[in-house]
């Protein structure tokens, strides 16, 4: 009799000898450890990658803090965010060309200038009469303001000729703040 006999009918008898909870027992324990291998696979991907980001992160804390800017170059890093004043005539081409993407209708308009004592920007006041429905006119000025941080509505007055007409009358007063020329 060879040794692989042997072991089956070892086995064999041994199965035989445990009963029906025996065999239920080995089977349970077989399917704990077939689960055990299977299910913590994807806990054991997630906790390497939890380790990698802690290991990043760690290497983000160990880098030098930024030095702390003072008030005043916070101040002076803010102003040189604002575009200069030779940049104005593109600013204007776009702020038209979201009115003509809206299809809002723009007459001329009334710019006047006032430096800003306190700073070193310009202020730049645009009275623009503008035409058409209320959901175009309101797309407008959304679009100009959510695209052009240096711009600021000061004013707005809507009209409508009658109750029936779809179109308004608008006139909107901008600000726009632009660094002064040396």
């Amino acid at each position: 009799m060879s040794a692989a006999e042997r072991i089956r009918e070892s086995a064999g008898r041994s199965f035989r000898g445990a009963g029906a909870a025996g065999v239920l027992g080995v089977a349970l324990a077989l399917f704990a450890v077939s689960f055990d291998l299977s299910g913590n696979r994807s806990l054991d991907a997630e906790a390497d990658s939890l380790q990698q980001e802690t290991r990043a992160l760690s290497r983000r804390l160990r880098q030098p803090a930024p030095l702390a800017m003072s008030e005043r170059g916070r101040l002076e890093a803010f102003h040189a965010g604002f575009p200069a004043a030779a940049a104005l005539p593109d600013l204007l081409l776009r702020l038209h060309g979201h009115a003509l993407a809206r299809g809002v209708e723009v007459d001329k308009a009334d710019y006047r200038s006032a430096a800003d004592t306190a700073s070193p920007l310009e202020r730049i006041t645009l009275e623009l009469p503008a035409r058409g429905p209320y959901g175009a006119l309101r797309g407008w000025i959304t679009d100009v303001l959510a695209e052009m941080p240096e711009v600021a509505v000061e004013h707005l007055s809507l009209q409508r000729a009658a109750i029936g007409v779809p179109a308004l009358e608008a006139r909107v007063r901008f600000v726009i703040f632009v660094r002064r020329r040396p």
